[in-house]
């Protein structure tokens, strides 16, 4: 335990010092002098105070980061019998022409497609029938929303489990109740994937909610004074005014929810073990299973590098697309 926080402390000292020698030497080439500018003097203090925040990154996401990009370049495994060795850009050869490897992206893919856009809408939906109660109720149902995303996911897997048993769970209940027959919910090729999906429908719009609530909740009511004199439809009010100007926050939900749905590992894991015949197989579950597994290292980092260039290229095609100057 020594060692880490020794590691942090340095960190934290090269955080806080480093960034102002960098601007000090760029003032007195720049300014022929000594002392800091008064912009850099801000910069400098608040380097200072982020220092223990980047030096926390540096030592748990960025090395750790930087150790997953150069082993993927590496045969390393803790069950091989030779050293590690170089391979070069092999592993991403043999990934990239894997035809089980594209088969996971395009599972994850269609989770993607199919939550994300439901999510947005359903979130924005709830967002203005929030908006429309008394501020108490307000706060209560933000905050019963919001919940299901502070539940731990061991916790919620069980839920959905027990609700989606094949059996006696209260799905196949309610089913039965109305005359129809119970159904596999989870052992079914052709229900796995749409359960996982409509369990991210009820369950994963919080921070939607709340991020919407509070864009729609800042839009100046006089918008809404003047749609009504002009006589505009509640559909073409939205379309006209709550739609544009919350663009930027659906920016927001739209790539992090493209983070988050890239990302998706649990139901796998806790819930469908990637089955049936491998419909809810995600990348991220294919990384995980490759590394501790097959303990083959330098495959699944190389993976796993591949996931996250991916992530980025879709969200900076997102973000450029959806991207507005507009404020209010």
């Amino acid at each position: 335990m020594v060692y880490p926080l020794w590691y942090l402390v340095g960190l934290v000292a090269f955080w806080g010092v480093v960034p102002f020698a960098v601007l000090a030497a760029f003032d007195r080439k720049r300014r022929g002098k000594r002392g800091l500018s008064t912009r850099h003097q801000q910069w400098f203090w608040a380097y200072v105070f982020l220092a223990a925040a980047l030096a926390w990154s540096t030592l748990f996401l960025f090395w750790p980061m930087a150790k997953a990009v150069h082993q993927s370049f590496s045969d390393f495994s803790l069950t091989s019998a030779t050293a590690t060795h170089w391979v070069g850009a092999a592993n991403y050869a043999r990934i990239l022409s894997d035809p089980f490897w594209w088969r996971t992206v395009l599972v994850t893919a269609v989770y993607v497609a199919f939550t994300l856009p439901a999510s947005i809408l359903i979130s924005m939906f709830l967002a203005i029938q929030i908006l429309k109660q008394p501020q108490p109720l307000q706060t209560f149902f933000k905050a019963a929303l919001y919940l299901p995303g502070v539940i731990s996911p061991v916790v919620a897997a069980a839920v959905m489990k027990g609700i989606f048993h094949s059996g006696d769970g209260f799905a196949n209940a309610l089913l039965q109740g109305v005359g129809l027959s119970a159904q596999n919910w989870f052992g079914d090729p052709a229900l796995a994937m749409p359960v996982l999906i409509f369990m991210t429908w009820i369950s994963a719009n919080g921070v939607g909610v709340i991020v919407y609530a509070a864009a729609i909740g800042n839009i100046p009511s006089t918008y809404y004074e003047v749609a009504t004199i002009d006589g505009a439809s509640a559909f073409r009010t939205f379309t006209s005014v709550t739609w544009p100007l919350v663009k930027p926050t659906t920016v927001f939900v739209t790539v992090t929810g493209l983070i988050a749905g890239f990302q998706v590992f649990a139901p796998a894991l806790l819930i469908t073990g990637g089955g049936p015949l491998q419909t809810t197989y995600f990348v991220n579950y294919h990384v995980y299973r490759t590394f501790y597994y097959q303990n083959d290292f330098g495959t699944a980092s190389a993976m796993a590098v591949l996931l996250m260039l991916l992530i980025v290229a879709i969200s900076i095609v997102n973000y450029r697309w959806l991207a507005t100057d507009v404020e209010y």
